[in-house]
């Protein structure tokens, strides 16, 4: 950038140092192998501090780019995020010059890619307002909405039936091949039929405080849920589904509730989840089960 700072690519050595400011972009960049050095940049001063980093994570359909979609105007999206040290000053010019090298990077993507559509993503929580202006001077439009919602733990759980035959397992998938099966009932499941990667679930998994509680009729899978740590006191209950084929029996309720009740033993206070605002039928769900509005967040994005 000039004399004091400039803006290169991460080496293994500046984890231990982008510890010191935020510990999970560590662990992810250490441990995640979705996450390549070519696709994440430091801002250091001119003694290799680092004032920021920022990175593009590939979204879950990247592992299906090499294969034909229904659909000729599915987007792929790289998801953008920056942190910053504030233990060292940063001049404001510098946020430019990390965001811009970040999109000069999606762009030599994209350009490997010419008959995809690929846009940055970024989510901005909506009270946020400065950064909302800061995106949308810089091209960035609103794209889609995320409630963030929370389920108070020290309140009654109900106990939910299960249909005969459906088994509620605390899953631990110990082997590839246990892992490649959620990951193919995931898809199956998604609208977009597309699951994480085996990559992030390996590192996801890797959490002391990571658990599934998955439903099975004989050896399928037929509805899941997962939850990791959030904290001391609050847990994610993510990842939620059910096979189109056994919707509407009760199984998304089963699975949520046998977590929460894990969460509840365990000494959590609170349990989140994120879900789009536009999905009607899955938060008529989750506010039968107390689930209630914790947040919003913007999902901005730039098609390039």
């Amino acid at each position: 950038m000039n004399g004091y700072y400039k803006i290169r690519n991460y080496l293994d050595q500046d984890a231990d140092k982008i510890a010191e400011f935020n510990f999970l972009a560590m662990l992810a960049y250490r441990y995640n192998k979705d996450y390549e050095p070519a696709n994440i940049f430091c801002a250091v001063d001119s003694e290799d501090t680092i004032v920021g980093v920022g990175h593009l994570e590939p979204d879950q359909p990247w592992t299906t780019r090499d294969q034909p979609l229904k659909q000729s105007n599915f987007i792929y999206k790289l998801n953008l995020d920056m942190y910053w040290n504030h233990h060292v000053p940063c001049p404001s010019e510098l946020q430019d010059e990390l965001l811009n090298s970040l999109l000069a990077r999606a762009r030599e993507i994209s350009d490997l890619f010419p008959d995809k559509n690929i846009r940055v993503s970024y989510i901005i929580p909506a009270d946020e307002l400065e950064e909302v202006d800061y995106f949308l001077a810089r091209g960035f439009t609103a794209r889609r909405t995320h409630f963030i919602m929370k389920r108070d733990l020290t309140e009654e759980i109900p106990n939910v039936p299960l249909i005969e035959g459906i088994l509620v397992v605390h899953w631990k998938m110990e082997t590839q091949a246990e892992q490649e099966k959620y990951l193919r009932a995931e898809a199956e499941a998604a609208l977009d039929g597309i699951s994480w990667s085996l990559n992030r679930l390996k590192w996801m998994k890797s959490g002391s405080a990571w658990d599934t509680f998955t439903a099975f009729k004989g050896d399928e899978v037929v509805g899941s849920v997962m939850t990791w740590g959030l904290g001391e006191e609050r847990s994610a209950t993510e990842n939620i589904f059910v096979l189109p084929d056994w919707r509407r029996k009760g199984i998304a309720r089963a699975v949520i509730t046998e977590a929460l009740h894990f969460l509840k033993n365990k000494g959590m206070k609170e349990a989140t989840l994120s879900v789009y605002g536009d999905n009607e039928s899955a938060i008529a769900l989750y506010k039968s089960l107390g689930y209630q509005m914790l947040s919003i967040h913007l999902e901005f994005g730039i098609d390039l």
